[in-house]
C-alpha cells in the first residue's frame, strides 16, 4: 500500500488536470481570502469538476463562519473540508461532508491537542503542518518524530510542511502516514504548479511500500 498524496492550492485547470493524471489522490483548493491561492466560487467549481470518480477535492477554509462553508461545499461540488484555522472541536461537524483538520506543530504539546479532535463529529482525518506564519503554504516544516504521538488513535493521519519532490520519500519512511499534502514544495510560483516537480513527488511518495 502507498501514501495518498494531496496537492494544495491549485487555481488553474491545467494543473489539476496535469495533478490527477500524474497520480495524485486529492486537490485543495484554497477558500482563505488571505491566502495568494484563494479561489471565487466559479474558479473553484471549475477545478471541482476535473474531478475523477476516486478523487478527492477538498475545500480549505481558515476560521470561516459554517454557513459559509455549507454553502461553499455546495456551490462548488466539494467532497470534504479541511478546516485550517483555529477551529474547536465543536467546529468540525455540520458541513454533509468528512472533515479534515489541520494543526500546527512546533511541540509535543499540539500533539497531544490533535488528539482532542479524534473521534469528535465528522473529524475523517488530522493534517499536521509545520509553523509557517500564516495558515499554511509557507513551506515549513517540523519533527517528524512528532507524528508517533498519533499512533494507534485510530485516525488518518497527513504530514504536510516543506516537502518537496528530494524529502518526501523520507518524510514517508519516518512518519508512515496515511497520506502527504504539498503546495509550495510543488509551485513555480504561489498557485502556479510545476507540472514535473508534481510529478516526481507523487513518484517519490508512492515509491514506499507502507507495507513492508
Amino acid at each position: 500500500m502507498s501514501v495518498r498524496v494531496k496537492v494544495c492550492g491549485v487555481t488553474r485547470l491545467s494543473d489539476a488536470v496535469a495533478a490527477w493524471e500524474a497520480g495524485v489522490d486529492a486537490l485543495g483548493l484554497n477558500f482563505y481570502p488571505k491566502s495568494p491561492r484563494y479561489l471565487d466560487l466559479p474558479t473553484a467549481a471549475a477545478l471541482a469538476r476535473t474531478r475523477p470518480p476516486l478523487g478527492t477535492v477538498l475545500g480549505v477554509f481558515v476560521n470561516a463562519a459554517p454557513d459559509t462553508i455549507r454553502e461553499t461545499v455546495r456551490a462548488c461540488g466539494l467532497t470534504a473540508v479541511q478546516l485550517h484555522g483555529d477551529e474547536p472541536p465543536e467546529a468540525c461537524s455540520g458541513y454533509g461532508v468528512p472533515v479534515i483538520k489541520a494543526l500546527r506543530v512546533t511541540g509535543p504539546e499540539d500533539v497531544v491537542r490533535a488528539r482532542t479532535y479524534v473521534g469528535v463529529g465528522d473529524v475523517a482525518g488530522l493534517l499536521l503542518d509545520g509553523a509557517a506564519p500564516g495558515y499554511g503554504g509557507g513551506g515549513v516544516g517540523f519533527d517528524w518524530s512528532l507524528v508517533a504521538g498519533l499512533a494507534g488513535s485510530g485516525v488518518p493521519v497527513l504530514v504536510a510542511g516543506g516537502l518537496r519532490p528530494s524529502n518526501v520519500a523520507e518524510a514517508v519512511r519516518a512518519t508512515r502516514p496515511y497520506g502527504v499534502d504539498v503546495a509550495s514544495g510543488v509551485e513555480s510560483a504561489p498557485g502556479i504548479k510545476d507540472v514535473e516537480a508534481v510529478r516526481a513527488f507523487v513518484r517519490a511518495a508512492k515509491s514506499i511500500n507502507l507495507w513492508e
